[in-house]
């Protein structure tokens, strides 16, 4: 795909290329500094009042890519315009996180906290902070405090788990899942997300569990490789603690998620796809395995 050069475009289009990333929420950081710096800022005052939402998209922008120069240009024009102004005190702690001044911007967002509580923003930033200096434990425990006040954050709940995940609280990291789930029952990737953490646990009652939530999953959503892999394993081990009417179950949906594993790597293949042939004979191979176990 050729490269538009966004030095050279006309100063109206580079303003409603702006407005457009803006509204749909595109970060194409250094395309916006590129805009700003070769067409925009030669003409300012032609913005009008839009030049302020302007001077906090480049800024952000020239924090995504580093322009620390450029940031700065835009953060003094703002704090002129708006001395008393939460938002460009904001963008003033993500220069500093930018910077590597973890601690001052942890402070500015606990200033901004105390300011306005309602706001989930600042408490937000203060974890990724925390998490980019590798302190997972103040990170979960913000969160938590976090999660006393806005309880309906489905993000907050996934950033959660994953940092569970990280520190092996795999029963912790499911309850985050479960909560996921109440409140978006019909989501494949938080069943087989929590499907994952239940089958890591083990035992035959998680075991149990996972399965379900992976057969749940890949249900909704076809599609869904890992979910049928993990239904495919979970029925595997459940085969090797059981035996009668309910191995002869494990198998019969084993080999169901065999034939939708094969489906989808046939209607993915071509002619000349001999990685894909592989990964088909490797699944027959491992059902084969299974039944031969079941039968002995």
């Amino acid at each position: 795909m050729e490269v538009k050069d966004w030095t050279s475009v006309c100063f109206d289009e580079g303003r409603s290329t702006l407005r457009h990333w803006r509204e749909d929420h595109v970060r194409r950081p250094e395309e916006s500094v590129e805009l700003w710096e070769h067409v925009l800022s030669r003409r300012p005052s032609a913005l009008g009042d839009e030049l302020w939402v302007v001077y906090e998209q480049v800024c952000i922008a020239a924090l995504d890519c580093a322009r620390l120069d450029v940031a700065a240009e835009c953060m003094n024009a703002l704090q002129k315009k708006f001395p008393n102004s939460h938002r460009v005190l904001k963008l003033q702690a993500m220069r500093l996180e930018a910077m590597g001044r973890y601690d001052d911007a942890v402070g500015v967002y606990d200033t901004l906290t105390a300011r306005d509580e309602a706001n989930p923003s600042y408490r937000k930033r203060k974890v990724a902070v925390l998490k980019a200096q590798g302190k997972r434990t103040e990170a979960i425990r913000e969160l938590n405090d976090y999660l006393k006040k806005f309880l309906n954050d489905n993000e907050a709940w996934l950033e959660l788990s994953n940092l569970y995940l990280g520190e092996c609280e795999y029963a912790k990291a499911a309850h985050c899942l479960e909560e996921l789930i109440l409140a978006q029952p019909h989501n494949s990737l938080y069943l087989q997300r929590y499907a994952d953490v239940k089958y890591t646990l083990g035992g035959t009652d998680n075991v149990e569990q996972a399965k379900q939530y992976f057969l749940q999953a890949a249900k909704i959503n076809p599609n869904n490789m890992r979910a049928l892999y993990g239904l495919f394993f979970s029925c595997q081990w459940l085969v090797q603690k059981t035996t009668g009417q309910k191995r002869k179950e494990y198998v019969a949906l084993a080999s169901w998620a065999t034939d939708q594993l094969i489906d989808r790597f046939q209607m993915a293949a071509d002619e000349s796809s001999a990685h894909l042939d592989d990964q088909v004979k490797t699944v027959e191979q491992m059902f084969a395995a299974l039944k031969l176990f079941s039968s002995a």
